[in-house]
């Protein structure tokens, strides 16, 4: 898309940014682009200082962060500035092989950025309008992408099959070097030549064949000297037998260039008519380069969009951090609107007071570099929750002014930018102060930065002004939308914390920190009594205040910590619980249905026996019912009532369809009764709670076969029992029972050969329990021995239909899926 017009008036003038090294950020982010064209953006980049406008930028970056968090870094392999090739293509010059190489990578390159853009279901396609109508300006060329990668090798040679014409030529000439060369090889070995030959060797001198001939034997071999050697002692002949046939090589040399020529034509007005939608395509890469380059920032500082408020205007950055410092220690920064930290309310005016290296000065830079990067839509270093408001102008007095060209102090280079920015001030104008009046007498210095503060704070500009003086820290307690601020200091380690405090006025600790370097004790005692009781007994309670500050804050913090870890358990347990309360719904669901399933089955049968028994005693004559029958149609009415009483409903199906309890333990003296069934009769297995069918009885090892399902199980006749002719529907206790229990992958790393199929046995066993149609096997790749074994295994398995490698992305050759029924 175009660039529009750069209206100066929504921009923050260069110079103070560079104070708050803005241009450091744009190098780095102009490290992150991919290609020159999101790189030339970088330069162009200017600080907005329009709410607007910076949310405008800011919606492109937020974008390319959510779809990089959510989708992936998009390729921009191939994509760079072509604009002088193709508007060379585009009045009809014709192109080079390597411009025209390029131009084919572009197009390449903006057709697979465009896929990968647009690959996206529908949910995705609504997260990402903005990337989207970016998109919309790739025009794909397939056809001149195709043509140009059939004509031209990665290496920019022209190929044989770009035309016929070359492809003749190149042939012809390859033939006729291969009868050139065999002549020369014959001279070589000829007896009458090969005394006059320096060298036995065939080499090129002007585009011709040549031997290497001795200087004094140069009248010995008819030919033409195209060259002599460095050493004059040889001389390069093209030798009369292969003069015409180097001639015709010339002759093909002539008819292969002008082929490629015609080949480079061909393609050089393909890529003359694409020139428009190509500078486009240039042009829309070239912002998503720079789009995915402040993504790419944002996730390297672990950045935010923060929220640009227009109702108010004021700064709220929750712990902050300045972008190039590493290890920052995080600050929270308010100032402006909706800043009250005390009683007092909000503030205009933080006077920031503490050590010297105490991190004042890096406090002041991140309010403003933060407020610029806002304004180039970048996302900056804070926590959720930060907002502010642009303002319309940034000022900043940071730094040595002194000046040796202009005959200026530190004091009045300072002064100079303080009329400057006196005269340039408005209203909401964010001003930064570092040693605000330092550089000369302290109480002229003083009483001059309180009159340059309450003028400042009088025209509405928000201000942050550092000192080190106590008088300007008494002023800002009594001032009106004034407010004191200090950096911390550790009174026991006599370090810096670096953690800002707002609220509270902090102490310079000169003292302190000079008996930290070493300076004499009996100095630094003799320093105090000339400080004076008074000044003693300031800097004692601001240290004090401090001291009960980082208390408080502490205590604060330790507070909302608890907080947040009981409102986490809590949400846990809520998720736990919904969870829960699902599972359990869908398994009563589930062990509803089964139980209708088979009670339905249950009444059929049942009906179908009495049909029997009714035809039985038919054939019988009417002789009346024998006392089997009888029995065997009152077992039918009790079953068929017993169906019924389930199927009616009258109990919750909770209390019908339970879990199975766990088989107790029989006590000593307990007589155990060994049940002893035959081959057909319905059993039921107590390890499972689950009926099967007897396949056979083996009395020789004791061992009774059971089909249950898909499974056929060898067990004792003391595992199984008589079935339940009372109580609920064991076949959908156990079903529920395995839904809950059975996953879908077994993880056999680290198990040898033995163990794991022991382990796997039993994985299937519950698997086909819980009527599990497919599960995942984890063994690993290693020597394959394990898999080897697991795979022999499965083919035997009962209830395995199916194995296979998974695929790629699922584990390949460390993972099988087993499919079961």
């Amino acid at each position: 898309m175009p660039h529009e017009r750069i209206d100066t008036s929504l921009f923050y003038h260069p110079r103070p940014l560079e104070r708050l090294e803005l241009p450091k950020v744009l190098k780095r982010l102009e490290g992150h682009c991919a290609c020159d064209l999101g790189r030339e953006r970088v330069h162009k980049l200017r600080a907005a200082n329009s709410n607007i406008e910076a949310r405008r930028r800011l919606a492109v970056t937020s974008e390319a962060r959510r779809f990089v968090d959510s989708v992936r870094f998009p390729p921009f392999g191939g994509i760079r500035d072509i604009t002088d090739s193709l508007k060379s293509a585009q009045i009809g010059s014709t192109l080079e092989q390597l411009p025209l190489l390029e131009i084919g990578r572009f197009a390449e390159g903006a057709r697979q950025l465009r896929r990968a853009l647009r690959d996206l279901d529908i949910e995705q396609e609504a997260q990402f309008p903005l990337l989207l109508d970016l998109s919309e300006g790739l025009f794909p060329h397939p056809e001149l992408e195709k043509a140009i990668f059939e004509s031209i090798d990665d290496n920019g040679e022209v190929k044989d099959e770009a035309s016929l014409d070359l492809r003749r030529a190149r042939a012809n000439m390859r033939q006729a070097q291969t009868q050139v060369q065999s002549r020369l090889r014959s001279m070589l070995s000829d007896p009458r030549v090969t005394p006059h030959l320096q060298d036995a060797f065939i080499t090129m001198r002007d585009g011709r064949y040549c031997l290497p001939v001795k200087a004094e034997s140069r009248g010995s071999v008819r030919g033409i000297v195209h060259d002599r050697s460095g050493s004059g002692n040889a001389v390069f002949i093209e030798p009369q037998e292969v003069v015409d046939l180097n001639n015709r090589i010339r002759e093909l040399v002539a008819e292969e260039r002008e082929a490629i020529l015609d080949v480079l034509r061909g393609l050089s007005a393909l890529a003359g008519g694409a020139a428009d939608e190509l500078l486009r395509t240039q042009d829309a890469a070239g912002e998503l380069d720079f789009a995915f380059a402040k993504a790419h920032l944002s996730l390297r500082m672990e950045g935010i969009e923060p929220a640009l408020r227009d109702d108010v205007a004021g700064w709220d950055l929750k712990r902050a951090r300045h972008p190039l410092v590493e290890g920052c220690v995080p600050n929270d920064i308010r100032l402006g609107d909706e800043s009250a930290a005390t009683e007092r309310g909000d503030f205009d005016v933080m006077m920031l007071t503490g050590p010297n290296t105490g991190g004042k000065t890096i406090v002041l830079k991140v309010i403003g570099l933060l407020t610029a990067m806002t304004g180039c839509g970048l996302h900056i270093p804070v926590d959720e929750g930060s907002w502010l408001h642009l303002p319309k102008g940034i000022h900043v007095d940071i730094g040595d002014e002194q000046s040796i060209e202009q005959s200026l102090s530190t004091f009045s280079g300072h002064l100079k930018n303080i009329v400057g920015i006196l005269k340039r001030v408005e209203e909401g104008d964010l001003v930064l102060f570092d040693e605000i009046g330092a550089g000369t007498d302290p109480d002229e210095g003083a009483a001059l930065a309180k009159a340059v503060l309450r003028a400042l704070s009088r025209r509405g500009a928000r201000v942050v002004a550092t000192t080190h003086y106590g008088e300007l820290k008494q002023f800002a307690l009594s001032a009106q939308r004034f407010e004191n601020a200090s950096v911390e200091f550790d009174p026991v380690s006599l370090r810096p914390t670096y953690h800002l405090r707002i609220g509270v006025p902090g102490a310079s600790n000169a003292l302190d920190i000079a008996a930290r370097l070493g300076m004499p004790g009996d100095l630094i005692g003799r320093a105090r009594r000339y400080l004076g009781s008074d000044r003693i007994d300031q800097e004692a309670i601001s240290q004090r205040l401090e001291q009960t500050q980082r208390e408080l804050q502490s205590q604060i913090g330790e507070a909302e910590k608890e907080l947040a870890t009981a409102e986490r358990l809590r949400r846990e347990y809520e998720g736990k619980l919904g969870r829960v309360e699902r599972e359990a719904q869908k398994e009563i669901e589930k062990a509803r249905s089964q139980a209708r399933e088979l009670v339905e089955a249950a009444q059929k049968e049942a009906d179908e026996a009495l049909r029997e028994l009714r035809r039985a005693a038919r054939e019988s004559g009417g002789a009346g019912e024998n006392k089997g029958t009888e029995d065997a149609r009152g077992r039918l009415r009790t079953l068929r009532e017993r169906v019924r009483a389930f199927g009616d409903g009258e109990a919750p199906i909770q209390q019908r369809v339970q879990l199975p309890k766990p088989p107790t333990t029989p006590k000593f003296g307990d007589t155990l009764e060994i049940f002893a069934p035959k081959v057909g009769q319905m059993v039921r297995v107590k390890s499972l709670d689950r009926e099967g069918e007897v396949v056979s009885v083996d009395e020789s090892s004791k061992k009774i076969e059971v089909r249950v399902g898909a499974m056929r199980l060898a067990l004792k006749p003391n595992e199984i029992t008589a079935p339940r002719t009372t109580g609920a529907v064991s076949t959908a206790g156990v079903q529920s029972r395995k839904t809950w229990t059975v996953g879908a992958e077994l993880n056999l790393i680290g198990y040898n050969t033995e163990d794991a199929l022991d382990e796997l046995s039993t994985f299937l066993d519950d698997a086909l329990l819980a009527d599990k149609k497919e599960i995942r096997v984890v063994h690993g790749r290693g020597t394959g021995v394990l898999r080897g074994a697991i795979h022999k295994f499965l083919r035997g398995a009962r209830g395995v239909s199916d194995f296979e490698l998974a695929a790629l992305n699922e584990g390949g050759e460390g993972a099988t899926v087993v499919r079961l029924g």
